[in-house]
């Protein structure tokens, strides 16, 4: 065979080795390009304007950079939610959707058997805020702390309604403070936070049970009668803790921050098992994103340091496991 036979069949060989490299390269980042724009969805269980709901979008678009592929917000309110949980298990099952959530919501529907679904089938993936209960009242109510409300409500038994989210942990919170003072309250459940708050704001209930960032809206036209936390809040600076209010009644929570409100974000408990790698990519990069400047800003400008915690699930899975076998006793 001649030399130049052999080169001739050297550089085909070495021509088809190269488009089939640049073949296989295609391929491969035809691939990864499509998986980088593929939507990332957050099933907010909330209807919008809540606290759940806004920093599920202030996150939303630090995450989008961080992923480098949009991230899509929906709201799926109703059930405390339930409808919203129900929806993750059926679309985030890939790790293309994640569940924006408050505990102990989601698992005290769990605990108290009214769900169709079980603990086991969820991963908290991060803790992102805890927020203190806040009970509210209007600034010109003639209520002007939580012992008044207590006398007239004892005065007038059920005579004066309260507003929470139906199905929540703000509902079981108000029945279990309820039945600890046996006052005759009326308790009105509404799809969501925003529309609670605009229940009181109407007049159409005496005061709100909510949360202290999820309401802090309300600031200019509401004082806090409480806050539910072992030390008052920067944003509710009026309000006396939980703690304080009940003790003349003879009352003590199981703890100061009994029912707090903590902001979390879920997946299926199935992605983190089978995908374990894709697990932790997406966990770092929630973890990430809220490092970013467009987040810490608004936690700055807001003055939520104090409530900001920004932890993998994990690390809270025990303390949650123990806050379900009290709640799991209130009738």
């Amino acid at each position: 065979m001649s030399a130049s036979v052999s080169g001739a069949r050297h550089n085909l060989a070495a021509g088809f080795a190269i488009l089939l490299a640049l073949a296989v390269g295609a391929i491969g980042s035809t691939t990864a390009c499509a998986q980088d724009t593929r939507p990332l969805q957050i099933i907010v269980g909330y209807s919008p304007g809540g606290g759940t709901d806004v920093l599920a979008r202030v996150l939303s678009e630090p995450l989008a950079k961080t992923l480098g592929r949009p991230v899509v917000v929906r709201n799926v309110p109703g059930a405390g939610g339930q409808i919203a949980a129900s929806a993750l298990l059926r679309e985030g099952g890939d790790g293309q959707s994640i569940l924006a959530i408050n505990h102990p919501d989601l698992y005290m529907a769990v605990t108290r058997d009214t769900a169709s679904f079980r603990a086991t089938d969820f991963q908290v993936i991060m803790v992102d805020v805890q927020d203190p209960r806040v009970f509210l009242v209007k600034n010109d109510s003639d209520i002007d702390s939580f012992g008044t409300f207590v006398t007239r409500a004892k005065a007038q038994p059920g005579k004066l309604a309260v507003s929470v989210t139906a199905g929540s942990a703000q509902e079981l919170f108000a029945k279990w403070l309820f039945a600890k003072l046996d006052l005759d309250i009326t308790i009105v459940g509404y799809k969501g936070g925003a529309e609670a708050g605009t229940a009181l704001l109407a007049g159409n209930v005496t005061a709100n049970i909510g949360d202290d960032f999820a309401r802090f809206n309300l600031r200019q036209s509401t004082k806090a009668l409480f806050i539910g936390s072992q030390k008052q809040s920067p944003r509710w600076p009026e309000a006396p803790t939980l703690t304080s209010v009940l003790a003349p009644y003879g009352v003590v929570p199981p703890s100061p921050d009994f029912m707090s409100r903590y902001g979390v974000y879920v997946v299926p408990s199935s992605f983190k098992a089978k995908n374990p790698a894709a697990y932790s990519k997406l966990q770092q990069a929630l973890l990430q994103s809220r490092g970013r400047s467009a987040f810490q800003d608004y936690i700055a400008k807001n003055k939520l340091q104090d409530l900001s915690i920004g932890k993998a699930g994990e690390e809270l899975d025990a303390a949650f496991a123990a806050d379900m076998v009290e709640i799991g006793k209130i009738k």
